[in-house]
């Protein structure tokens, strides 16, 4: 029974970076917008990460460290 609830939550997450997306390319002004990115790729407890920029490639840091404490916490109480 607890993993439909973490499917819905997952299925949720999902749903909203959608239409966060979906808002961003609405809200979009020709000529002034600057685009930044970045992404994560774990591969066992080794991350490979890449940005655009280096504000990018902190907060890209940022949430994967906060995700792996997350994860730690959740198998600690496990």
């Amino acid at each position: 029974m607890p993993e439909l609830n973490l499917v819905s939550i997952g299925t949720l997450v999902i749903l909203i970076g959608f239409a966060l997306i979906f808002a961003g390319t609405l809200m979009q002004t020709k000529g002034k917008t600057k685009v930044e990115g970045g992404g994560v790729i774990l591969i066992g407890p080794l991350p490979i990460i890449g940005a655009t920029s280096e504000r990018m490639l902190y907060m890209v840091l940022a949430i994967t460290m906060i995700f792996f404490f997350v994860f730690i916490l959740l198998n600690y109480l496990r």
